[in-house]
């Protein structure tokens, strides 16, 4: 709906798109909006349901531009949740009622926003259609992100010299989320990320990190190729549905 992106592009110009990390997350916005978009289509969703998805996706990470205004990181334990901000904004704040979707949408967008950065999609009070929409935000989120640090042109990749912590490679190797809490260096991070596919819902997903070949790409850009190599090739083996 050109409306919708009318309108989030008015809200997004309030905010110093000269600052690089302002442009990336509008871009971000539009780049999820695309695999959102793909995710329905694969699920062979029709229109209406695609045009949820698309908004969702579009307006997912709302509460990183005052984030990055307000605190300058986007990180969430330094600043604020970015999914229960946004939320806020577009619920509490008003700011929903510039964009068209019907009211009866209100709780599948709401909780698909709140819920798309959470470590665990919590289901126990969605019904399908909201769990299936959390779930394709989810997996559009995850797969741009991993496509931005394939690719140094849009986000690096920092490495240092530590060890691999090793809960991080346990809770790796489990084919599990690493947790935020467990990270003690920039490597620790750089497993977490790669983790990610772990926590992907949709074989479309699946295809195209693998089909695009981002994690050899990210691979490409890593320094100590040794260190990272078993991680990169497990995660290769995982996607491909491999044991």
């Amino acid at each position: 709906m050109n409306e919708n992106h009318d309108a989030f592009d008015e809200y997004v110009l309030k905010f110093d798109m000269n600052e690089r990390m302002i442009a990336y997350k509008y871009n971000h916005s539009y780049r999820v909006v695309h695999q959102a978009e793909e995710i329905c289509r694969s699920l062979e969703l029709d229109t209406y349901e695609r045009d949820i998805a698309s908004l969702i996706a579009l307006l997912h990470d709302i509460a990183r531009f005052r984030q990055w205004k307000d605190f300058k990181t986007f990180n969430d334990s330094e600043s604020f949740d970015h999914g229960d901000e946004g939320v806020k904004i577009l619920f509490d704040e008003g700011e929903i009622n510039n964009y068209q979707v019907d009211k009866k949408e209100y709780d599948v967008v709401k909780k698909a926003i709140k819920n798309h950065n959470k470590f665990k999609l919590d289901t126990k009070n969605m019904n399908e259609r909201e769990k299936m929409h959390s779930m394709i935000i989810r997996d559009a989120d995850k797969i741009d992100i991993i496509y931005s640090f394939s690719t140094n042109r849009l986000l690096e990749l920092e490495e240092n010299d530590e060890e691999i912590s090793e809960k991080v490679k346990e809770e790796f190797f489990n084919h599990s989320d690493v947790l935020k809490t467990d990270i003690k260096n920039k490597n620790d991070k750089i497993i977490m990320l790669i983790g990610l596919i772990f926590d992907l819902n949709y074989d479309y997903s699946k295809e195209r990190i693998l089909n695009e070949k981002y994690l050899n790409n990210m691979y490409d850009n890593l320094k100590n190729k040794k260190r990272f190599k078993p991680y990169i090739d497990e995660a290769i083996k995982y996607l491909k549905g491999e044991k």
